[in-house]
């Protein structure tokens, strides 16, 4: 199929699925080089060529010229590794990580317009080098397949044994053991036949939907060169319906025949083709008998080779190969988001003007609706969800190439990166963790050296860690580093003129450990281009904060630290508790909330001018809602209601006039000029079409930003 006009416009919708598909395998290409790069494994190696090459054919398909030319080098290097002739070490895999790169630049700029030959010459270059000290043993490789060339291109036997390498010889091994089958397909071309690297591209396509390649003759080089006559095979591996792929492959134009031999691997010291499949004229070589499974003997004079069932209880192709995703545009989704944003607001309305109705019909038909609206809206928040591995996929990569540049050896620890969380929210959470895990490798963590003499274990850790708690999401970052000393912070501040000296002598634990998030602020001597700037840590907290999250740092001097980030699951409809204040309503996120009591005046008590109450032996910070918002000084009452709220580790309770209720509410942006206020989250239109503040747990909760008694939230 052609995605390609004349003039080379891509159609968008193409494009955009090769965009999607692009990323996977990238993606997919970096894990399988940090596995490889620890241990060489043939299963990883497998994948990585995998994804090299379908990556390769998309590109070439749409007419991406720089990224077909260097995944096609990255295939050879990887083809070398397959053969034996090149070995895994840091320069084979910082050489494929640069040709990741690159490629990931390519499709990230698909739009623009610059000129990315040099990069692309100097990294196919710096491959083709490295490809070099192989040649000879590739040059090998390739006349043992032109010598049995002639007996594929014959249509008679091929000694299958004496093609594939040993690391080929392992994976048929494998395939047996798990059940698979394993096909020789011999395929000619009609004469005169133009375009037969196309050919044999959509030949390979349409066979690698029924199983794997595991070998092509001639190599696939020689194929996408159209350095072949007509004739070419293909040493398949799967649970196979003979009679679809035969057809399949005939589909294709410009096919002239199509031959579907078994191959017995496990007899005797050479494994040899059977009897062909399909009637194709094709003489068995002398001593054929020899070669057959014990199964095959038990047969006296077999007309043709049975075709391979699967085993019991396996998956049919059918169901293997049915679709069980569907990719839907973003914006599509957003779009349905808002629709049942907007139905959500309109039944509550409905309801509130139900509840005027006497009418015990109305009643039960508004009950049902209410019940089905709820459930749609639920399906259609886990639309909007997805897994946080898609940011954690970065990391190990980052987190070695820093270790390389800094001379550090390092551990990373991944777990719960099934967790799933708001796209919105995955989006834009990687920066964040970006900053936390470089200030972690850079000087959160001690050299080899200093490691040793504190009697550490010269290799670092680094825990990257994600779980649900309630309704938000948990990121933690830790290390066990040299931690942070509150001393060495305060007089850091004070050097930096960021507080003053009484402040440093009040300044409580947490206190000083928040100093790291104040711009301009860094523990670094030197500005390096990791760290030292002292803007990455206040770039965290502003971000977190911009998505209603918070962040807790704990740390131990010698010992290492701990960053907790909390996001909601969800930015888009969440529940709240709504209450009354200063004439006001506003919601309260239900999450956040842990209970709501009545307080009688004498219950309240001072601490170091400050209100609190004790509550089971606990004693809570209190604060007037009213006076926090900067609405005026509440009012006194024989009796007060409180709300209870806990963010993190800091928990207060807060005076409002009234408790309304529970309710459902959809947030809305409060605009570019208004969306920096301190304890705002956003905004919610009721059933009667007033607006509701949606307030800020976090900024409400923080000591440095709200005081009981004062009327304005401190900045």
């Amino acid at each position: 199929m052609t995605v390609l006009e004349r003039g080379g416009k891509v159609v968008e919708e193409y494009r955009d699925l090769f965009l999607a598909e692009a990323h996977e395998y990238l993606q997919d290409m970096t894990r399988c080089l940090l596995e490889m790069e620890k241990n060489s494994s043939n299963d990883q190696l497998t994948e990585m060529f995998r994804a090299a090459h379908s990556l390769k054919g998309m590109a070439g398909t749409m007419g991406y010229e720089y990224i077909t030319r260097l995944t096609h080098e990255m295939e050879s290097l990887l083809d070398q590794l397959r053969h034996g002739t090149a070995s895994i070490d840091t320069g084979f895999v910082n050489i494929l990580f640069e040709a990741v790169d690159l490629v990931q630049l390519l499709v990230d700029n698909l739009d623009n317009q610059e000129d990315f030959s040099r990069e692309v010459a100097i990294v196919q270059k710096k491959m083709q080098e490295w490809k070099a000290g192989g040649e000879g043993n590739v040059a090998k490789e390739q006349g043992r397949e032109a010598r049995v060339e002639d007996k594929a291109a014959g249509g008679r036997w091929i000694n299958w044994k004496d093609l594939v390498n040993d690391f080929e010889a392992e994976m048929l091994k494998e395939a047996r053991a798990r059940g698979d089958n394993i096909y020789h397909i011999h395929i000619s071309l009609r004469r005169g036949s133009l375009l037969k690297s196309v050919r044999s591209y959509m030949v390979i396509k349409a066979v690698e939907k029924q199983g794997e390649i595991i070998k092509t003759v001639p190599s696939l080089q020689a194929l996408e060169e159209e350095n072949f006559d007509r004739d070419f095979s293909l040493l398949l591996v799967g649970r196979v319906d003979t009679g679809a792929l035969k057809q399949s492959v005939e589909s294709i134009a410009e096919i002239e025949n199509v031959n579907i031999f078994p191959v017995d691997i496990e007899s005797g010291a050479e494994a040899q083709v059977q009897t062909p499949l399909e009637d194709s004229g094709a003489q068995s070589p002398p001593g054929f008998e020899k070669s057959l499974s014990p199964a095959d003997k038990d047969e006296e004079t077999p007309k043709k080779a049975p075709e391979a069932s699967p085993k019991a209880g396996a998956p049919s192709l059918t169901a293997r190969s049915s679709e069980k995703t569907v990719r839907v545009e973003t914006a599509k989704l957003d779009s349905l988001v808002n629709l049942v944003g907007e139905l959500i607001i309109n039944r509550t309305r409905v309801v509130e003007l139900g509840k005027m109705v006497d009418n015990e019909l109305l009643e039960n038909a508004l009950e049902q609706m209410e019940r089905i609206t709820t459930e749609l809206q639920n399906a259609v928040m886990t639309l909007r969800m997805v897994p946080i591995k898609q940011v954690f996929d970065r990391f190990p990569r980052m987190v070695r190439d820093l270790c390389l540049e800094r001379n550090k050896e390092v551990e990373l620890f991944i777990s719960g990166e099934d967790t799933e969380l708001d796209r919105t929210i995955v989006n834009q959470v990687g920066d964040p963790l970006v900053h936390l895990l470089r200030n972690a490798v850079d000087h959160g963590l001690e050299g080899k050296e200093e490691r040793i003499s504190s009697g550490k274990n010269p290799v670092g850790k680094i825990v990257l860690e994600a779980h649900h708690e309630g309704s938000h999401v948990v990121v933690s970052v830790e290390d066990d580093g040299r931690g942070m000393d509150p001393q060495v912070l305060k007089a850091r501040a004070l050097e930096k003129k960021l507080i003053s000296a009484e402040e440093a002598e009040n300044m409580s634990y947490d206190e000083a450990l928040q100093l790291i998030f104040r711009s301009g602020f860094s523990t670094s001597q030197a500005i390096t281009d990791i760290s030292g700037r002292g803007v990455g840590m206040d770039v965290v907290r502003t971000a977190i904060e911009a998505l209603n999250g918070t962040v807790e740092v704990k740390s131990t001097p010698g010992k290492g630290s701990k960053f907790i980030l909390r996001f909601p699951l969800t930015l888009a409809i969440i529940r709240t508790l709504m209450v009354e204040s200063g004439k006001e309503i506003y919601a309260i996120p239900i999450e956040a909330v842990r209970e709501n009591l009545f307080v009688e005046p004498q219950e309240i008590k001072t601490i170091q001018q400050g209100k609190v109450i004790t509550l089971r032996e606990e004693v809570l910070p209190l604060y007037s809602l009213q006076e926090s918002l900067g609405m005026g000084k509440y009012l006194e009452q024989d009796v007060y209601p409180v709300v209870v709220i806990q963010a993190g580790e800091k928990k207060a309770g807060f005076i409002v006039d009234e408790l309304l209720g529970q309710q459902e509410v959809v947030i809305k942006s409060l605009g570019s000029l208004i969306s920096d206020i301190k304890g705002i989250a956003g905004a919610t239109v009721l059933g009667d079409g007033r607006v509701t503040l949606i307030l800020d747990v976090a900024s409400l909760l923080d000591d440095g930003r709200v005081n009981f008694g004062k009327k304005s939230i401190n900045h």
